[in-house]
């Protein structure tokens, strides 16, 4: 090798190992921000993660230029002109990062970039000349530092080799402080340890690594529901759920709650002839026409109902085993809890979340092979449940019906509607299967209506009606390639987001409401009926269901993605790093608008960014 290209690789190795301290340095104060790092445990793993995490990225950085220095041969100054840009670059997003992560508690993702280049962003977000002005003085600083640096490294490199023996350090370096990261983390996972879960947010780009999986198929590992009741201790949590102590009016009876969930069902699949049961319940009640999920997926939609918060919010909760208010103030006044679900309440993890403070009152993963076995189970328990409970005592139950999910499943003396493809090969499906697919869901629909229409009549024949509030509702939609999408848990669609809602309350006059609801509403509306007096903002997003207005929007969430819905448009976006490019609106069909004005909606994404924000410390 020439020595002119060992001097450039030379170069470009100092060059980004002195850069690496210099990034340490500026990311040590995601940890500050933070908070929360109370335990030796947790200390220990906040360190090995902020080395980790930015000595992979600084590994790739490192591939990418010393390959340039290769290949760049005698040009030096192409060399030196891409790594000064480069890591300055690095510098100032990492700056611009600490800095968003400060205010709220998340790092750059598609939102905060759109809003920061959108014309008359300064606007909303009042940013001021002396923003400006720092940032660019800042800039400067960095690219001026850079050029300074490679100078140097330059000059070190023109007259000192770099053997073998710090070339093993720097990689044995990164070989354990990875395996220690990543063994603490997975480690702490499989034993509920909050205190370093909740820490996995705090880096941009961070890979998290689990061994639950691995564990249960290969050494019989099963997680105990006890295992997810931990206490929670404040001192290291990072949420501020609730803002503070609920009040309410004492009250001599309580109503009983029913709440009913038929996955993916979604609004166009609530009528006569196909839920008949449920129809005919919901001429006493009250049915929302325009109700969203907070979620195009079980995990997120499940969570923005008990919670009344934005699905961004199921990580960090998760990973600190916080559950809902409406479960601890159920507690507080005395109600019995009963959680049916055919499918596992570990696998999306509401034991972990939604029933943290209740698994000794949860039934899961019910004896069968499938939905069509197991969702009549779910009516046998609640019947069972109804006849032995404490009849002095007011109850909490939720059931959780998985007919129409996925592979469809229901006896078949429900298959009404065919052809049907029950199990749908997702290796080859297509949209030229869309009408059988869409068949056996409406036959799982079906089935599902039967067994919720015979719950109502256990409460009615029991006499319960007129003391038990009843809701039915979905998790979130299913799509048959209406807007190109087949299933859920992939777009943000009125298919995958739209769905029923029927609230039933004793005393109060059937009705239709047809502006704008959210799953959020759901829980403020619950406390709100059984003598709450706070103000929904102190726990939760939404807001009273009765409330005359409704929403101008609503938000819908995913993984790694948001949605603002409005009554005319669809605003997609990611709040991850790593998923820039995912910022666009769509139509109420979910095509994309080309060219939109983004000022129409950006008062709307400042509003949504804040509450990402408004239950952290």
């Amino acid at each position: 090798m020439p020595d002119y290209r060992r001097t450039n690789i030379r170069t470009i190795s100092r060059f980004l190992t002195l850069n690496f301290f210099i990034t340490i340095c500026i990311s040590s104060f995601y940890i500050f921000f933070s908070g929360g790092y109370t335990t030796n445990l947790s200390r220990f793993f906040i360190s090995l993660a902020l080395f980790s995490n930015f000595a992979l990225i600084y590994l790739a950085l490192g591939i990418i230029l010393w390959f340039t220095a290769f290949i760049s041969g005698s040009k030096k100054n192409v060399l030196f002109t891409i790594a000064i840009a480069t890591l300055s670059l690095v510098h100032i997003l990492n700056f611009i990062d600490v800095t968003v992560y400060r205010i709220f508690k998340f790092h750059i993702n598609s939102m905060v970039i759109n809003l920061l280049f959108t014309p008359g962003a300064g606007d909303s977000l009042h940013l001021g000349i002396w923003t400006y002005l720092g940032s660019t003085l800042a800039a400067s600083a960095f690219f001026a530092f850079e050029f300074f640096l490679i100078k140097v490294t330059f000059r070190k490199s023109l007259v000192s080799r770099i053997g073998w023996k710090p070339i093993a350090i720097a990689a044995l370096f990164i070989f354990v402080v990875n395996a220690g990261d990543k063994g603490i983390y997975a480690a702490s996972d499989l034993l509920n340890k909050r205190s370093v879960l909740r820490h996995a947010s705090t880096f941009p780009l961070y890979q998290k690594m689990t061994v639950k999986g691995f564990m249960r198929d290969h050494f019989g590992y099963k997680a105990m529901k006890g295992d997810y009741s931990v206490k929670i201790d404040g001192s290291y949590s990072s949420l501020n759920y609730p803002k503070k102590a609920l009040q309410a009016e004492p009250k001599d009876f309580y109503p009983n709650i029913i709440w009913i969930f038929s996955d993916a069902w979604r609004w166009d699949m609530f009528n006569e002839n196909l839920t008949p049961h449920i129809w005919d319940f919901s001429k006493k009640a009250t049915v929302f026409t325009d109700h969203y999920s907070g979620g195009y997926c079980t995990r997120f939609g499940v969570f923005s109902a008990f919670y009344g918060l934005y699905g961004f919010y199921w990580h960090p909760f998760l990973a600190e085993r916080q559950g809902p208010v409406i479960i601890d103030e159920l507690k507080k006044i005395g109600y019995d809890f009963r959680m049916i679900g055919s499918a596992s309440f570990q696998n999306p993890e509401f034991i972990q979340t939604a029933f943290v403070a209740i698994p000794e009152k949860t039934i899961d993963n019910l004896k069968g092979k499938n939905a069509a076995e197991k969702d009549p189970l779910i009516t046998h328990e609640f019947q069972n449940f109804l006849e032995k409970r404490d009849k002095k005592q007011p109850f909490f139950s939720f059931l959780f019906y998985d007919a129409p999910h996925g592979s469809f499943s229901y006896p078949d003396a429900y298959e009404r509607f065919k052809p049907a493809i029950k199990k749908p090969n997702y290796l080859t499906v297509r949209e030229k299967h869309k009408d059988a697919l869409k068949n056996a869901y409406m036959n799982a629909i079906g089935f599902n209506d039967d067994e919720i229409g015979k719950v109502l009549d256990s409460v009615e024949k029991t006499g319960l009606l007129d003391n038990t509030i009843i809701i039915i509702s979905s998790d979130h939609g299913e799509e048959f390639y209406e807007s190109g999408y087949y299933g859920h848990n992939s777009a943000f669609s009125m298919e995958q987001t739209k769905i029923p809602l029927i609230l039933y309350v004793p005393g109060m006059q059937p009705s239709r409401i047809n502006y704008m609801t959210s799953h959020l509403d759901i829980v403020p509306t619950l406390l709100e009926l059984i003598g709450y007096t706070t103000e929904p903002s102190v726990y939760c997003q939404g807001k009273s269901l009765f409330d005359g207005k409704g929403h101008d929007f609503t938000v819908s969430s995913g993984w790694d993605t948001c949605a603002v819905i409005k009554p005319e448009a669809i605003v997609h976006f990611s709040f991850e790093t790593y998923n820039l490019g995912t910022f666009e609106v769509r139509d109420r069909t979910y095509r994309l608008v080309e060219n939109a004005d983004m000022s129409i909606y950006r008062s709307d994404v400042m509003q949504v960014l804040k509450g990402f924000n408004e239950f952290r410390k």
